[in-house]
């Protein structure tokens, strides 16, 4: 069984251990721009070339990390424009049923990150129907709650099973086309 974690502190634990997985398996930062509604912003990304992902971790306002993620399987060039493929957010803490992020506690102890399904991508039809009609992924069923399962985080693969969910949702937004 799984358990949501709502308090700060546990939250901001497994964010730290979310992003320090993933910086042990990139070895490029490059500043780029990262396209969003509205224009873009200047980022300091983690790029692992044996993966082909890139990521940038902030915390916005007080509300939610914002954990952002695409694929290129070269180097991004310096200062070039990247798109977002998925974004992993988690709240700072409480239950935010906006923020798509989400990590979680099994009766082991182990922190596991999860996903709500709602996708963007700036064309009509995209979103979290879509998104659990194609996922090829683990799916739970939480307080009367549908996420997708990404990994555990103590898991030795828990970086590649990251890489697995952004190339799958990749997938998913190019049945709309």
């Amino acid at each position: 069984m799984l358990f949501i974690l709502t308090s700060r502190h546990e939250i901001e634990n497994a964010q730290r251990q979310f992003v320090a997985k993933l910086k042990e398996r990139c070895n490029r930062q490059i500043t780029v721009k990262v396209g969003r509604k509205g224009g873009h912003k200047k980022r300091v990304i983690q790029w692992s070339q044996l993966l082909g992902l890139w990521f940038y971790s902030e915390k916005r306002e007080s509300s939610r990390y914002w954990n952002i993620f695409g694929l290129s399987e070269v180097a991004p060039r310096e200062n070039s424009m990247l798109s977002i493929v998925c974004e992993i957010n988690p709240p700072v803490e409480g239950l935010n049923k906006r923020a798509q992020g989400v990590f979680m506690r099994d009766n082991n102890g182990h922190i596991w990150l999860l996903h709500r399904g709602k996708i963007g991508g700036g064309k009509p039809g995209i979103g979290r129907k879509l998104f659990f009609e194609n996922y090829q992924g683990e799916t739970k069923e939480i307080a009367d709650e549908k996420f997708a399962e990404i990994g555990d985080i103590d898991s030795s693969d828990f970086v590649d099973q990251v890489t697995k969910f952004v190339r799958e949702v990749e997938r998913i937004k190019g049945l709309v086309t």
